[in-house]
């Protein structure tokens, strides 16, 4: 379903009241996924590479360091304007 899919149903079938609480449920829901149970832990990393392979986007890091220190998210274009 597609953005606009979705704004079209939600604005025929519920109050903006009911969407909003929607949101915020989803909102939570999503974060509450985060918390994993001890051992079955997942580093942060992770998430937000999966995250950005969702979203198209690519991630920056320095490739000769042991630890990374940061790293830059974002699509070709803003690397591109970094010079990344």
């Amino acid at each position: 379903m597609k953005a606009k899919e979705l704004y079209n149903y939600i604005t025929e079938k519920m109050t903006p009241e009911e969407a909003l609480m929607k949101f915020l449920e989803s909102s939570l829901l999503t974060y509450e996924k985060l918390k994993f149970d001890k051992g079955k832990e997942i580093h942060p990393l992770m998430i937000i590479s999966m995250a950005a392979m969702d979203l198209g986007w690519m991630i920056a890091f320095e490739k000769d360091k042991k630890d990374i220190e940061g790293l830059i998210v974002g699509t070709k274009e803003y690397m591109r304007r970094r010079k990344l």
